[in-house]
């Protein structure tokens, strides 16, 4: 009897399926070997009306794929193509609409931004033959405490070394590695869904279980954006949160959107908002990372609509 009973429970897999948008709807089944996730989310009574999708933390989709490769795990449910906070938003032009170009970045200035002090940035003309490292010091955003620090890209990718004139046009990051390599889980993004449903990760921007930067979209109450709502990419890469608009209309004088920008790691043109001194905010809003980022994005939606 012990033997049949032991064979009954490991043809039974445990897993936790949870609503990718509204994370109070979370529930742990046990479903027969065999089953296909899709199914044990209809079982559950946890799966919309309609198409939809089951991805992993990571953003991928296992909607067909046996319960058994994912034993223990916690699985997303939602709308097609929305991966537990994962959908990849791509800096594609919509074509045929005009948005503002922003002003001119000059072509031979790198900026180096530090992760060290939120309000610092600077730009600068690196010289010939000189690295970014020698760039970053030019620039004064070195630590003079004799810490470790390195220069990084977007992808957080140490530049240190390289030729600084090879990364004319980027915006690159000064810290240690540890900062500059931090992001934001996916789970904590997804909760943030609740209160703005459009996130979207950029594409490019999603390893590990966590995300870089996101898109989402801010409703414009003063129309200053093409469309309805502003298009927004958010680089949360280090712990200088930084709002990038990419849908300003030609014309338009906004008061906290006014500095040319290109949107961290590309060429595309972009607004920076003046988004004013957010510690307090951060602080009042706990130490979740979910409570955080929406804190930040509430402040943003202020801000733009002030």
């Amino acid at each position: 009897m012990s033997r049949t009973r032991g064979n009954d429970e490991e043809r039974m897999v445990q897993l936790t399926l949870s609503n990718a948008v509204d994370q109070t709807q979370k529930i742990l089944v046990e479903v027969p070997a065999g089953t296909s996730v899709a199914q044990a989310a209809r079982d559950a009574g946890i799966a919309p009306q309609g198409s939809f999708d089951v991805f992993t933390p990571g953003g991928e989709a296992v909607t067909q794929a046996s319960v058994e490769q994912h034993r223990d795990a916690v699985l997303y449910i939602g709308p097609q193509k929305v991966a537990g906070g994962a959908e990849e938003f791509v800096l594609e032009p919509e074509p045929g609409v005009e948005v503002a170009e922003g002003p001119p970045v000059g072509p031979k200035t790198v900026v180096f931004i530090s992760s060290y002090d939120s309000t610092v940035r600077n730009e600068v003309v690196p010289q010939e033959g000189q690295n970014v490292r020698d760039a970053a010091m030019m620039a004064g955003l070195a630590p003079r405490d004799g810490s470790g620090w390195d220069v990084f890209d977007a992808l957080a990718e140490g530049v240190g070394e390289r030729v600084a004139t090879e990364l004319t046009g980027e915006v690159l990051y000064v810290g240690p590695r540890a900062i500059e390599a931090g992001s934001v889980n996916l789970e904590e993004i997804s909760k943030v869904r609740i209160d703005f449903p459009s996130i979207r990760v950029v594409s490019g921007h999603a390893r590990g279980g966590s995300a870089g930067m996101i898109h989402l979209t801010i409703k414009d109450e003063r129309n200053r954006a093409v469309g309805d709502h502003y298009q927004c990419v958010v680089d949360i890469r280090t712990d200088a949160w930084s709002t990038h608009i990419i849908n300003l209309r030609v014309g338009v004088r906004h008061p906290h959107v006014y500095s040319g920008s290109r949107v961290p790691g590309t060429n595309k043109g972009s607004f920076t908002v003046c988004q004013g001194n957010y510690t307090k905010v951060l602080e009042e809003a706990g130490k979740t990372a979910s409570g955080r980022l929406s804190a930040y994005l509430n402040h943003i939606s202020n801000v733009l609509n002030s």
